[in-house]
């Protein structure tokens, strides 16, 4: 069994290495459904249970966290601060499934599969720059309420949201090049 790439050359998915990157693909499909599901519910629990709703405030602003009212409006607040990086999370894994259905497929070298790949890119990206202004949102939020003196501004910065933003530049960097490769393969193709 053989899959063509778009310039055309075939992937052949009967070696070793391609059918390996296909089981692959098919169980990172699987992996990355079972997460967005499992971060789907999981978020959205901790807005219904107060006592989870503390902890990813915990996990996301540390020991303010607990100095900052929740109640049920300021929890509601808290939910729809959290729902823009957890949107841009799950349009990007939307995003890397695909790329994995497109690897299972046998579709490597491909325009789409470089869209995929720039589109998880810039997810992962945004979620560097979108940890330290969520934490900010969420002090500034939900300390509106506390007397003057008592509101709070939070800067973050971490490891990880560093981390991030190189990953997330590494991996459009990566799409980008893979897009012209697929591009120059088109081209030399109509040449013969």
């Amino acid at each position: 069994m053989q899959a063509r790439t778009s310039a055309g050359s075939p992937l052949g998915l009967a070696d070793p290495a391609a059918a390996r990157l296909v089981r692959l693909s098919r169980a990172m499909g699987w992996v990355t459904t079972v997460g967005i599901v499992l971060i789907v519910a999981l978020v959205g629990a901790a807005f219904v249970v107060p006592s989870w709703a503390r902890n990813l405030l915990l996990a996301k602003l540390g020991d303010i966290g607990n100095r900052l009212p929740l109640d049920a409006g300021n929890q509601a607040l808290a939910a729809i601060i959290i729902a823009v990086p957890i949107a841009v999370m799950l349009w990007g894994l939307l995003n890397v499934r695909a790329l994995f259905g497109e690897f299972a497929r046998g579709q490597v070298f491909t325009a789409t599969a470089a869209t995929h790949l720039q589109r998880f890119g810039i997810a992962v990206l945004a979620q560097g720059a979108l940890g330290p202004i969520t934490a900010t949102a969420l002090a500034l939020a939900l300390s509106l309420g506390n007397p003057p003196g008592q509101r709070m501004l939070v800067l973050t910065l971490s490891s990880n949201d560093y981390v991030s933003v190189i990953v997330g530049g590494v991996l459009i960097a990566v799409a980008t090049v893979m897009r012209e490769a697929t591009r120059l393969a088109d081209e030399n193709a109509s040449f013969v």
